[in-house]
């Protein structure tokens, strides 16, 4: 039987848990990369070394959830070698950052940048097949995570300051992106199920 998700499913499916498990790890992965933002920008004048393990925990959380997406039993093949792939990169990443964080700022840069870009073209290949408003909403929120990847990517040496505002801004948006979607993913997927 052909695994649906969220963005598949007509009228007529089952979507009550494998809607669940979709809103929920949006809201997951949201709620953690809001909280990275927040705790980066509380936090500006600390060494280095805590940005490098707070981004470190950040990556793991996500390398975690892609982990949780892989296993999934009703997840296509396709979409779980995908995010086993995505979620071995992103572990590998954040080990890194937390066991290297005082390495310096041109490493550290180039750390973000890949777990930015990595995170953001996961998101863009999960709205390839969406339909509808979570097209629009996945593609914006994959876009913004590649231009901060790229951002970094591009200029490795910023200041310290530059760095951290970078990284707790775009997390912030990015997160709280990631949370109205999940919110709104919810809300459809009730309006779904009570057939209004």
């Amino acid at each position: 039987m052909a695994a649906t998700h969220w963005y598949q499913r007509s009228a007529g499916g089952d979507r009550s848990s494998p809607f669940d498990e979709d809103y929920l790890q949006v809201l997951v992965l949201g709620v953690v990369t809001a909280l990275f933002g927040l705790a980066v920008l509380i936090w500006p004048g600390q060494t280095l070394r805590l940005l490098g393990v707070v981004a470190g925990v950040w990556l793991i959380a996500l390398g975690v959830m892609r982990a949780v997406t892989a296993l999934r039993s009703d997840t296509s093949s396709s979409r779980r070698v995908l995010a086993g792939v995505m979620a071995v990169v992103l572990l590998a990443i954040g080990v890194t950052c937390v066991r290297n964080a005082d390495g310096g700022v041109v490493v550290l840069a180039a750390l973000l940048g890949m777990g930015w870009l990595l995170s953001g073209f996961a998101v863009l290949l999960i709205a390839m097949p969406a339909k509808g408003s979570a097209r629009g909403w996945l593609s914006v929120l994959g876009v913004a995570s590649v231009l901060v990847g790229i951002a970094f990517l591009l200029w490795p040496g910023p200041s310290l300051t530059t760095l951290v505002l970078i990284s707790g801004i775009g997390a912030v948006l990015i997160g709280a992106g990631e949370v109205v979607f999940a919110l709104r993913l919810r809300t459809e997927g009730r309006q779904l199920q009570t057939g209004s």
